[in-house]
């Protein structure tokens, strides 16, 4: 595999690690709200959001879905590109996975979010030893 290829892969998975983490850091409380609008939806009991105001919790809560995937997606592409590449260890690509699937447990988007930032800034540092 060529250093440029596996550079911008490892830079790729760093950045969608941390950033995706930090997103998933206050994932709770959007996803708690998803659910909730989706539970209002199927049922049709009475609730005090408003049409407008559940369509944007549904878009943000299926942005969290992408981004979960993602981060696992992303794990999972690493583990097999990154298989001989002797500068990257597998922790942050195990990290990824873990955590893109811890994030995909409902409530859980917080432990998921914290294991792809360490994920991610593992990648991140790989990154150095590359240059070298």
């Amino acid at each position: 595999m060529k250093t440029k290829n596996v550079s911008s892969l490892v830079l790729t998975n760093g950045i969608v690690g941390l950033v995706g983490g930090i997103f998933l850091l206050f994932g709770t409380i959007f996803t708690t709200a998803f659910y909730g609008v989706l539970a209002y939806w199927a049922g049709g009991e009475y609730s005090e959001i408003s049409g407008s105001d559940a369509i944007w919790l549904v878009i943000i809560g299926v942005i969290f879905i992408i981004i979960k995937i993602a981060i696992l997606v992303l794990g999972i592409v690493g583990a097999v590109k990154f298989k001989n590449v002797t500068q990257v260890h597998t922790a942050p690509t195990v990290l990824l996975i873990v955590g893109g699937a811890v994030a995909m447990i409902p409530f859980c988007d917080t432990i998921g979010g914290i294991i792809a930032i360490v994920g991610g800034s593992l990648y991140l540092a790989a990154l150095k030893r590359l240059d070298k």
